[in-house]
C-alpha cells in the first residue's frame, strides 16, 4: 500500500520543487484562513508602542510629560495592541472586534510619540493603525463546494 501511495503522491521535496519552479509560492492551508499581515503590523506596531513607553522611563531627558504617564499609556496601549493582534491570530472569525482594538488602541499611541520628540511617533502608530485597518476589512477565503461524490454520499445517508 506504501508503494502505491507513493507512486501517486509526489514526495515533499518533488513538491518544493515544483512550486519554486513554476513560481507559484503557496500560502499553506492554516495561514489562508487568518489576516497574517494585518497581525504582523499589529505585533510590530504593539512591541514599537511598548518600547516607546519604556524609552520614556529610562531616557527621562525626551519625556515632555512625565516619565510615570508615558510608561503607563505605553504599557497600556502597547499591551491592547498586542492583545488584539494576538487575538486576531487565535480567533481570526472575531476580525472586526479585534481590528477595532487594535485601531482604538493605538490612537493613544500619538501621546508617546509627542512625549518622545517625535522618535518613534509615525512608525508604532501607523504600524498598528494599518493592521487594524487591515483586519476589520478581512474577508476570510470561502470554503471550496463539496465534490460532486461528497454530495452524493452526503445524499444516501
Amino acid at each position: 500500500m506504501s508503494s502505491i501511495s507513493s507512486a501517486k503522491r509526489p514526495t515533499d521535496s518533488n513538491t518544493y520543487l515544483a512550486i519554486v519552479r513554476e513560481g507559484d509560492f503557496r500560502i499553506p492551508q492554516s495561514h489562508r484562513m487568518k489576516p497574517v499581515r494585518a497581525i504582523l503590523l499589529s505585533l510590530a506596531g504593539g512591541l514599537v508602542v511598548l518600547a516607546s513607553g519604556l524609552a520614556g522611563a529610562y531616557i527621562p531627558k525626551l519625556a515632555v510629560f512625565a516619565p510615570a504617564v508615558l510608561v503607563a499609556v505605553g504599557l497600556i496601549s502597547g499591551t491592547l495592541i498586542l492583545v488584539g493582534a494576538l487575538g486576531l491570530w487565535m480567533v481570526p472569525r472575531r476580525h472586526m472586534l479585534w481590528g477595532l482594538i487594535v485601531v482604538l488602541s493605538s490612537v493613544p499611541s500619538l501621546l508617546i510619540g509627542g512625549g518622545l520628540l517625535g522618535v518613534l511617533f509615525p512608525i508604532g502608530f501607523m504600524l498598528s493603525l494599518v493592521g487594524g485597518i487591515l483586519a476589520v476589512q478581512w474577508k476570510p477565503r470561502p470554503v471550496a463546494p463539496p465534490t460532486l461524490r461528497a454530495r452524493r454520499v452526503a445524499k444516501t445517508r
